[in-house]
């Protein structure tokens, strides 16, 4: 039996375990959690695994993994101590930059820690070149169908984790912001319009 405390662990659950509900629920109890569900993955036969969630844990009192398994209601081989570092156990959540394996959506990313969640975004956002979170923000600028304020474009860029970027192209995002909202205005003006003439 390992007596070894860790602070750190990984875990799967999957779907269709008649405790799913009850292992969902212990491990949001925990301190900090962070998990993913994958429905995406395939085995070596290239057939798609059945549903499951990987989560990444980080307690605030280390304990056993025996101890963990236990209080979550799950079997010991379904849990681990993060074996490399806390930050790559993070990226293995979407399969970052995995080119034999599903790449899942940042969004798709959920936790029970504000915290843990920014540490995930700006982790992922630092190695993503700093172009294509320009190019996220702008996307999203696009797909607004009202005007846009600067206040809550910054609370979006920051929700997604890049602020950084956001400061640092402020200047430009500005103008496409301005230009937006430009084109809203002559919509309106030109939608408007006909309603004056007989």
């Amino acid at each position: 039996m390992n007596n070894k405390r860790n602070y750190n662990y990984l875990c799967v659950i999957y779907e269709d375990d008649e405790n799913f509900d009850s292992q969902m629920f212990e491990l949001l109890q925990l301190n900090e959690v962070i998990y993913i569900r994958h429905d995406q993955d395939v085995n070596d036969d290239g057939d798609l695994k059945k549903p499951h969630y990987h989560f990444v844990i980080k307690l605030k009192t280390a304990c056993t993994l025996s101890a963990l398994a236990k209080r979550v209601g799950v079997s010991e081989n379904m849990i681990e101590p993060v074996k490399k570092s806390f930050n790559s156990s993070l990226k293995y959540l979407i399969h970052f930059k995995d080119d034999n394996k599903f790449n899942y959506d940042i969004d798709d990313v959920k936790s029970n820690s504000e915290k843990l969640l920014k540490r995930f975004k700006e982790l992922v956002a630092d190695e993503i070149p700093g172009g294509e979170h320009v190019m996220s923000i702008q996307d999203y600028i696009d797909s607004q169908t009202d005007y846009v304020k600067m206040r809550d474009l910054g609370r979006y860029a920051n929700s997604i984790g890049v602020w950084n970027y956001f400061m640092r192209y402020y200047q430009y995002i500005r103008d496409i912001v301005s230009e937006h909202n430009g084109e809203i205005s002559a919509k309106r003006y030109h939608d408007s319009s006909g309603f004056f003439m007989d």
